[in-house]
This record gives structure tokens, C-alpha cells and sequence, in this order.
């Protein structure tokens, strides 16, 4: 895993477009608008957001991630939080390509970036997902999170759709 540079947008933005199709085989309307594109992965890359999945020198996968509050987390309904605050790293527009596809790398991709963010001191880590992504919603579980609520995902202009939220922490053998 490393920060995604600017020469691996194209193939990020190919990951993206077959993650597009393949929720859309799914019967979900996860991702079908506009978003995310180029642009969102450009701001992610400005933000220092942007991250890889490297296999034999090929984009693998791409998620964004990030320290800090995120917006999309402090409204979450129909539960609570573990640990309220805004000292964690969100986990983002996590997507595979499709020539990898069943190889089991999703898990192994979240679990890079929890020991990077974990290395760099976070210890309080969220991702949401669709309520039908079973898929995504069995890595996020199989890594450890814990589905803490409802937060709303806006994809699009006057579009919102609700989003299940997960946590996980993780303790110090210190404070343990």
C-alpha cells in the first residue's frame, strides 16, 4: 500500500467505473451518479487522502482515508458511537479492481490502512456502507467494526441516502 500519485488516476478511475458496475449488477444504487469521478479522487490527492492497493506494480485498489472529523460521521443516527470525539481516521470509497476480484484483498487493504493510521497514533477507526453491500459489509465486519448506526451519504445534489456506520477500536496494551 502508498499514497496514490498523480499517474495512477487513470487506473483508479477504471477501479471505480467497474466497482460502478458491478454494485449496479448488485441491485444497488451505491456510486450510480456522478460520484465519485476523477474529481473526487483529485481532491482526495490534494488532501493527502488518496491511497493504493499494489499488486505485481498494478493498481490494485483505492480508498480514501483520513485523521480527523469527518462530517459525515457526526450525525449518525439510530445508535451511538463507542467513543464520541473527533480523534479518529474515516475509511473511504474503498474499491477493488475487477481483475483482482476474489483474491481476498479488500481485508487486507483495510487492515494496511489501520496499521498505517494506527502507527501514526489513531486508535478510533469508521466506514460506512450501503446496507446492501454484503460484501463490503462482511470485510468491514471480518476486520473487526462494529455497526454503530445510520449516518447519510450525499452522492449527489439533493440526494441522500442513509449509510450504515461502523466502528472499531482499537486499545493500547497500556491502557488495557
Amino acid at each position: 500500500m502508498r499514497r496514490a500519485k498523480a499517474r495512477d488516476i487513470d487506473a483508479i478511475v477504471e477501479i471505480l467505473q467497474t466497482a460502478k458496475a458491478y454494485l449496479k449488477e448488485q441491485g444497488l444504487d451505491q456510486w450510480q451518479g456522478e460520484y465519485p469521478n476523477a474529481d473526487t479522487i483529485q481532491t482526495d490527492m490534494d488532501k493527502h487522502q488518496a491511497f493504493v492497493l499494489m499488486v505485481d506494480n498494478q493498481v490494485a485498489g483505492y480508498a480514501a482515508a483520513f485523521e480527523g472529523e469527518d462530517p459525515l460521521y457526526t450525525a449518525l443516527e439510530d445508535g451511538s458511537w463507542l467513543k464520541e470525539g473527533h480523534d479518529y481516521a474515516s475509511l473511504h470509497r474503498v474499491a477493488m479492481s475487477d481483475k483482482f476480484r476474489g483474491q481476498r484483498l479488500t481485508p487486507r487493504f483495510i487492515t494496511a490502512l489501520i496499521s498505517y493510521f494506527y502507527a501514526q497514533g489513531a486508535r478510533d477507526f469508521r466506514i460506512d456502507t450501503h446496507p446492501g453491500n454484503l460484501p463490503m459489509q462482511k470485510v468491514i465486519k471480518n476486520n473487526g467494526f462494529e455497526q454503530r448506526g445510520t449516518v447519510h451519504m450525499q452522492e449527489a445534489p439533493h440526494v441522500s441516502t442513509a449509510r450504515w456506520a461502523y466502528q472499531l477500536l482499537i486499545e493500547d496494551e497500556t491502557e488495557a
